[in-house]
C-alpha cells in the first residue's frame, strides 16, 4: 500500500500539523525541464545507479551503513558485509575495523567455504597504513563470495552475495532498532545480522556456519562464557567481570562455542582457525584463564533443497566509564602535571603546528577540568626576541603566556580558540639586561579552558626557525620529554574525593541496565517485537510517494541518529557534537546554531529533543537572559564568558513553539 506525504506523516505520528507545514514538492529535474526543451534524464546519462535502489559493483565499495543505539555506540556494516567503524566506548573510533567475520563450510563441494562478504574494495588493500607489510592483521586473504549488492531499507539494511561454488542463496540482513516516539528501545547499544541461507540445489546440503573474531575489545583481555556465544573482556576487569563487555552470540541452542583459538605464534591462530572452517569442524573449547586469542561460534546445519534456515547473530555491548568531561566546574587536579604530549589525546581536536614530538597541552588527560599554573627558571634577557608557539584558549586573562619582569606582566599572548599553535615573537629591546621569568596559566574550566604551548626560544634573529634554532640562539624550554629543569608547577592538589560519575559521562543505558547479563536477559525477551515495531517505521516510511532522491536522502541523514555524533547522559537527556573526527567528536554541546536546522529528532522523538530546550533554557541560560550554544559535559551551568549564538538562542524560541504544537503539552512549555 502506498501512502501520500500527508498519511504518510500521520502514520510515523507526526501528524496533520507537521504536515500543513510541507510545501508542494517539486522536482529539480522537473524544474529543469521547464526551462529547458531538451529532454533531460539523470537518472540514465549520470550513472547507472538509480536513487533509493540496490547497490553493486564499484558502489559498495564505501557504503558503511551505521547499527545500534541513540547515544549508546555503533558498528557499521559495509556494503561487502564486513563490519567496520567500530565505536562502543563512548566515542567515535572511525577507522576501528574489527577482526570479526561469518563464514559458511559447504561439506562435499571444492571451494565449498567463504567468508560470508563480497570482495574487498580495492583501496582497503592498497595504500591503507600497514598494506606495505601484507596487512597481517585483517582477513583479506581468504575467500568471499563473488559478487554482492547492497540495499539500504532504514533501519534495515540488507546484502545478497552470489557465488557460483556456493549452492545457497545468501542473504545478510543488518538492523538495530529504530523506533519514532519509543526513543528508549531505540537507545539500547545492540545490533544484529540476520544470515538467511535458501538451498537453490536439487540436493540437500550439509554446511557449518561460523561466526568468528579475535578480542577486539581488548588483546589482552579474558573472553567469557554466554549462552550459545562468547563475551569479550577488556584487562584489567576484576570486579568488573560480567558486569561489561561485548557480547556476541546465537539464537540457536545447537551452536557450539571455541572460547579459545590456538595459541601460537606469528599468524598460527588465524590459520587455525580457517583450517577448521575449510574442513566444516566444529570446535568446542571451554573459557580458559588469561589471554585467548579470540573465539568463535559453529553452528552446524542441513537443508534440504528449497528449504531456508536464518541465522541471528546478536551483538550486545556494555560500558559504561568513559573519560569525556567538557567544561565541569569541578577541578579534577592540576592543569600541569609535569607531563607533556606525545600523542593524540581523546576528544580533543587533532592538534597541530607544535614542533618536534611534544607540546604542553593542558587539556590532556582530562579535558577542560583542571587549573593550575606553570613558572620558568629566571633568565636574563640577553637576546633581542623570545620566540614560542601558543594555542588553546583565547583568554589572557585565565589562558595565557605571560612574560613577568620586575614584579609585573609586559608581554601576554593566547591562542585562538584553536588547537593549531600559532607563531608568537615578543620584542624585547626595552628589556635587555634585565631577568624575566614566563608564568604560563590555565585558569579556566569552561569550554576552550585549555593552553597548548611550545618551543620557547630567545633569538637575535626575528627569522629564527622554531622547528631547528640556530647555534646563537637560547632554547627555554622544548617540552619534548619533560618540562625541563627548574620549572615550577602551582596549582590544585589532586582532591581523590570526586565521584567520576559526576565529572564524566555516562551512557543512559547504564543507567537502565546494571550489567551486561541484564541488558541481553531484557533484549533477549523484546528483541522480535521490536524488530516489527522497527519494520512499521520501515514500511510506512519506504511505500510513501516521496520521490527516491528524497526518500535516499532523508534515510542517508536519518543514520546519524545510530552514530557516536549523539550521546544521552544518564538521565536520558539528548547531547550531540556537531560531527566526528577519526577518534573523537567535533565541536561539543549540542550546538544551537547548528542543531538549529534538525528535523529528525523533533518529528521522530520529540521527547528527546525536548530534552535540548530544557538544557538550553534551565542549564545553559543565566538571569540575565545570556544563553551559552555550548553544553558541558556531563550537562551543569555553563559559564557565561563567550558571546551568545543570536540564531541558536532565538531559533530555540521558535522551536519551543514547534515543540509545543507537536506534543500538545501545554504544562511543558509554561515551565
Amino acid at each position: 500500500m502506498k501512502y501520500d506525504r500527508r498519511r504518510f506523516l500521520k502514520k510515523i505520528g507526526v501528524g496533520t500539523i507537521a504536515a500543513s507545514a510541507i510545501p508542494t514538492f517539486t522536482s529539480a529535474e522537473s524544474l529543469l525541464r521547464s526551462n529547458n526543451p531538451e529532454p533531460l534524464n539523470f537518472q540514465v546519462d549520470r550513472t547507472v545507479r538509480k536513487y533509493n535502489e540496490e547497490y553493486r559493483d564499484e558502489y559498495l565499495s564505501r557504503v558503511a551503513f551505521p547499527i545500534g543505539g541513540i547515544g549508546a555506540g555503533m558498528f557499521c556494516l559495509e556494503g561487502s558485509g564486513a563490519i567496520s567503524h567500530l565505536s562502543v566506548n563512548n566515542r567515535p573510533e572511525i577507522y576501528n575495523i574489527p577482526y570479526a567475520f561469518a563464514a559458511i563450510s559447504i561439506k562435499g563441494i571444492e571451494n565449498g567455504a567463504k567468508v560470508l562478504e563480497s570482495t574487498v574494495p580495492t583501496w582497503k588493500l592498497f595504500g591503507p597504513r600497514g598494506s606495505g607489510l601484507g596487512l597481517g592483521s585483517r582477513n583479506y586473504g581468504l575467500p568471499r563470495f563473488e559478487k554482492g549488492s547492497f540495499l539500504a531499507r532504514f533501519p534495515f539494511g540488507m546484502i545478497d552475495l552470489e557465488d557460483n561454488d556456493i549452492p545457497l542463496k545468501v542473504r545478510i540482513t543488518g538492523w538495530s532498532p529504530f523506533i519514532p516516539t519509543d526513543e528508549d528501545n531505540s537507545s539500547l547499544p545492540v545490533g544484529v545480522l540476520e544470515y538467511s541461507f535458501t538451498n537453490r540445489s536439487a540436493h540437500s546440503v550439509e554446511a557449518v556456519f561460523s561466526y568468528n573474531a579475535r578480542n577486539f575489545m581488548d588483546s589482552g583481555g579474558d573472553i567469557y562464557a554466554q549462552k550459545n556465544g562468547f563475551i569479550m573482556g577488556k584487562s584489567g576487569n576484576g570486579s568488573n567481570k560480567g558486569i561489561d563487555g561485548f557480547a556476541i552470540y546465537l539464537d540457536d541452542n545447537d551452536a557450539v562455542t571455541d572460547h579459545c583459538w590456538f595459541r601460537g605464534g606469528w599468524f598460527d591462530a588465524q590459520t587455525i582457525l580457517w583450517d577448521n572452517i575449510r574442513n566444516a569442524k566444529v570446535v568446542d573449547n571451554p573459557p580458559i584463564e588469561g589471554v585467548s586469542p579470540g573465539a568463535s561460534i559453529y553452528l552446524p546445519m542441513k537443508l534440504k533443497p528449497g528449504e531456508e534456515k536464518t541465522v541471528k547473530v546478536n551483538f550486545c555491548w556494555y560500558f559504561p566509564q568513559s573519560d569525556l568531561s567538557i567544561g565541569q566546574k569541578i577541578v579534577t587536579g592540576a592543569a600541569f602535571d609535569g607531563k607533556v604530549t606525545t600523542r593524540a589525546v581523546r576528544n580533543q581536536q587533532k592538534v597541530s603546528g607544535y614542533a618536534g614530538g611534544g607540546l604542553l597541552n593542558t587539556f590532556d588527560p582530562h579535558g577542560d577540568g583542571q587549573v593550575g599554573t606553570l613558572l620558568s627558571p629566571t633568565f636574563p634577557i640577553n637576546k633581542r626576541y623570545l620566540k614560542f608557539l601558543v594555542g588553546g584558549g583565547n583568554q589572557k586573562e585565565k589562558t595565557s603566556v605571560n612574560l613577568w619582569i620586575d614584579g609585573q606582566i609586559v608581554e601576554s599572548a593566547a591562542g585562538n580558540n584553536s588547537e593549531q599553535l600559532r607563531e608568537v615573537i615578543w620584542d624585547l629591546d626595552k628589556y635587555a639586561g634585565k631577568t624575566g621569568r614566563l608564568k604560563i596559566i590555565d585558569l579556566d574550566t569552561s569550554p576552550w579552558g585549555h593552553i597548548l604551548a611550545d618551543q620557547f626560544v630567545l633569538t637575535d634573529r626575528s627569522d629564527e626557525l622554531l622547528s631547528s634554532p640556530s647555534s646563537g640562539a637560547i632554547v627555554l624550554a622544548d617540552f619534548e620529554d619533560d618540562y625541563g629543569e627548574g620549572w615550577e608547577i602551582e596549582g590544585p592538589e589532586e582532591s581523590g574525593t570526586s565521584n567520576p560519575e559526576n565529572i564524566y559521562y555516562r551512557p543512559w543505558y547504564a543507567t537502565r541496565f546494571d550489567s551486561l547479563e541484564n541488558l541481553i536477559h531484557y533484549w533477549d525477551a523484546h528483541s522480535d517485537i521490536l524488530r516489527k515495531n522497527s519494520e512499521l517505521f520501515r514500511d510506512a516510511f519506504y511505500n510513501s510517494t516521496l520521490p527516491p532522491e528524497v526518500l535516499e536522502a532523508v534515510a542517508a541523514n536519518l543514520t546519524i541518529l545510530k552514530s557516536p555524533t549523539v550521546l544521552r547522559v544518564s538521565d536520558g537527556r539528548f547531547w550531540a557534537w556537531e560531527g566526528c573526527s577519526d577518534d573523537s567528536g567535533s565541536c561539543h554541546g549540542s550546538c544551537t546554531h547548528v542543531w538549529n536546522y534538525a528535523q529528525a529528532l523533533p518529528h521522530l522523538f520529540p521527547a528527546l529533543e525536548r530534552t535540548l530546550r530544557e538544557t538550553e533554557f534551565r542549564v545553559s541560560q543565566n538571569e540575565e537572559g545570556h544563553q551559552n550554544f555550548r553544553s558541558n559535559m556531563p550537562i551543569t551551568p555553563t559559564d557565561h564568558n563567550f558571546h551568545a549564538a543570536a540564531d541558536g538562542q532565538l531559533g530555540g524560541i521558535m522551536k519551543v513553539y514547534r515543540d509545543w504544537r507537536i506534543s500538545g503539552d501545554t504544562a511543558w512549555m509554561k515551565s
